[in-house]
């Protein structure tokens, strides 16, 4: 339920109700969310907050916005298991513009990489929500 006594903004209480449902499997992987007017309905918030809030859940790679559309949750991708070999050092941080579009990263996107390197050397670089690690 939406408090607007609040400190937290309407928009993000709001997206999270909207993770909560996602998480609980309402509606499944693949499947739509209602329409920006109805989930505005739904909660008594205006049309410009219920965008607010579905931006938030694109940028935490949630749900994808498909124009003409709407929300659709995300289907979690298959992972790339990555073997590391020992002695490897391995760092995850934000992506530069350059991995972004080498990794193809949606720009805004919440997603780190994963950075590999042995004998100071770049062994791969990944997208990490997207990558399991095997160390040996």
């Amino acid at each position: 339920m939406i408090n607007y006594s609040a400190e937290r903004a309407v928009y993000r209480q709001l997206a999270d109700l909207l993770r909560e449902q996602i998480a609980a499997g309402q509606p499944p992987p693949g499947g739509r969310l209602a329409s920006t007017q109805r989930i505005g309905q739904e909660h008594a918030v205006g049309r410009d907050t219920v965008r607010r809030a579905l931006a938030v859940l694109v940028a935490d790679g949630l749900i994808v916005m498909e124009r003409g559309y709407g929300a659709r949750v995300a289907v979690e991708p298959e992972l790339t298991v990555v073997a590391v070999p020992r002695g490897a050092r391995v760092r995850v941080r934000p992506p530069t513009e350059a991995e972004r579009a080498e990794l193809g990263i949606e720009p805004g996107a919440a997603t780190a990489v994963i950075v590999v390197t042995v004998g100071g050397r770049l062994r791969g670089l990944y997208r990490a929500n997207q990558t399991e690690l095997r160390f040996s």
